[in-house]
């Protein structure tokens, strides 16, 4: 089985991977699939202080393989220009004369890791080339339970002993030790801060996402995602100047919400002379999804597996425009009220991520709030939480599940981005305006089309979404957790 994007790090060199290059660091074995770029961070004075791994914006280019960057200061070993990377990517440094890694800020380019076997990788799959591993019955028991959707939060994995980096966390290979870098106390991103405006914010990462956008399709990446909801809108706004240099397409699914996607992409296509296509999905060829779940080493099940042929089939051989991440800026995991909350349990928490509830996810939501510094605001905790749980245990292992060379990216992955957000006043971030405002400021007319919704009497082909979006977001959860409840049921009888 082929592992594209895929990385290797062990204290011994894997000799029998054709096409990957190996090489040695800080007394350790980087084996890479060909196809990830290796970029190299020096200091003022030339030293190395670093390797990047992935695909990496910075300061409006896509970094080709073979770049040095120069970073002007570090701090905890860190790049003071860390939170200006963007894209997917693992970046390797010295820490205390020992080799450390972090991910990206989003945790989009995953790490893997097994203190017991001394080794670390971009999956389990890339682990077992050097030796077979254990399932962990307890954790992937725990994890299951009537969800389309199986993934596995708070860094666990369903392999014995293998654990996954989070975002904003390092790690240090010589005891295989992940300590949270940020927030810290009495840092940056506890509470909002009440002297920042939306409108500042919103213009702020506008720039940002302009620039990101610009530096892929400058670089040939000129394929987007296009449906009717706020991420693809953001992304689509932050290309109108060079709309024309780009293709936009949507995975044509038989099924009401993708149907309306379709619907209203089509409709702003026509509406802004856009290049568009709608791509029919094609179902997967026999034994593509189990070669899929196998390449993300069983770490992710959902319906972006069922996507495997369709990936293939229309492989764009480029980095297509995605917006993932865009949902941090929508509050996804608040309910009303909670710009005013002082506490959050851990049950609140599993609730608003929809993670199966039972004794051993309380206790690993119990660790990961522990984690959290003192003093940190409910809001920022939720919205970290969507970072660390969602985006690092759930984007970043499915990654790897397609079997082509370039990952998607999105333009919005960087830490600037992710602390301009916690740096509003919580009860701004409540009033969720500011993907309205950033369109606003971009590319205005593109407000002329609703969000996920029709227009005129169009609205009739989708009662069902005008419905769900007519309901405060406690219920629509509410409705969910029974629905998750009833297919659990279902399939404990089944096995019975």
């Amino acid at each position: 089985m082929q592992l594209p994007k895929q990385f290797l790090l062990a204290k011994t060199p894997r000799a029998e991977l054709p096409g990957w290059r190996k090489m040695e660091y800080l007394d350790w074995w980087l084996s890479l699939a060909p196809e990830v770029p290796l970029i190299r961070v020096r200091n003022s004075s030339g030293c190395d202080i670093g390797l990047l791994l992935g695909w990496v914006l910075w300061r409006g280019r896509l970094l080709a393989d073979g770049d040095t960057v120069e970073s002007s200061a570090q701090k905890q070993g860190l790049p003071e220009e860390y939170d200006e990377y963007g894209g997917r990517f693992i970046f390797l440094f010295p820490h205390n004369g020992d080799l450390a890694a972090v991910t990206d800020p989003g945790g989009l380019m995953s790490l893997v890791y097994s203190a017991e076997r001394g080794i670390a990788a971009s999956t389990p799959a890339a682990m077992q080339l050097l030796g077979e591993l254990q399932w962990d019955e307890k954790i992937r028991q725990a994890f299951s339970g009537g969800k389309r959707e199986q993934w596995y939060s708070f860094g666990a994995t369903p392999y014995a002993g293998v654990q996954r980096l989070m975002p904003n966390h390092r790690l240090t290979l010589s005891d295989f030790r992940s300590t949270r870098f940020f927030p810290l106390p009495e840092g940056d991103g506890l509470r909002g801060n009440p002297e920042i405006d939306t409108q500042s914010v919103a213009k702020s990462i506008a720039q940002c996402l302009r620039t990101n956008v610009k530096a892929l399709v400058d670089a040939g990446h000129n394929v987007a995602h296009l449906t009717g909801g706020f991420d693809s809108r953001m992304v689509l706004a932050a290309s109108r100047d060079f709309r024309t240099k780009m293709r936009f397409q949507t995975v044509a699914v038989d099924d009401p919400r993708t149907r309306l996607d379709c619907h209203i992409a089509a409709q702003i296509a026509r509406e802004f002379s856009l290049e568009y296509r709608k791509l029919p999905f094609v179902p997967p060829a026999e034994g593509e999804i189990e070669q899929w779940l196998a390449r993300t080493g069983g770490c992710i099940e959902d319906t972006v597996a069922s996507f495997c042929t369709t990936a293939r089939v229309y492989n764009s051989y480029c980095h297509e425009i995605t917006g993932t991440c865009g949902e941090s800026m929508r509050t996804a995991y608040w309910y009303s009220g909670d710009e005013q909350k002082e506490t959050l349990s851990a049950r609140e928490l599993m609730r608003r991520c929809e993670f199966v509830e039972n004794e051993v996810t309380e206790n690993l939501a119990k660790q990961w709030l522990a984690s959290l510094p003192s003093g940190i605001s409910v809001g920022n905790a939720l919205d970290i939480a969507y970072v660390e749980l969602r985006l690092g245990c759930w984007a970043g292992p499915s990654m790897y599940g397609h079997d082509i060379a370039l990952p998607s990216i999105s333009p919005f992955n960087c830490g600037r981005y992710y602390k301009a957000l916690l740096s509003l006043p919580e009860p701004l971030r409540a009033q969720n305006r500011l993907c309205h405002l950033l369109i606003q400021y971009l590319w205005p007319e593109l407000l002329r089309f609703p969000i996920n919704r029709a227009r005129g009497l169009a609205k009739l082909l989708f009662l069902q979404q005008e419905i769900r979006l007519m309901l405060p977001a406690e219920l629509r959860d509410h409705i969910k957790r029974l629905l998750h409840g009833l297919r659990g049921r279902d399939r404990e009888v089944l096995e019975k």
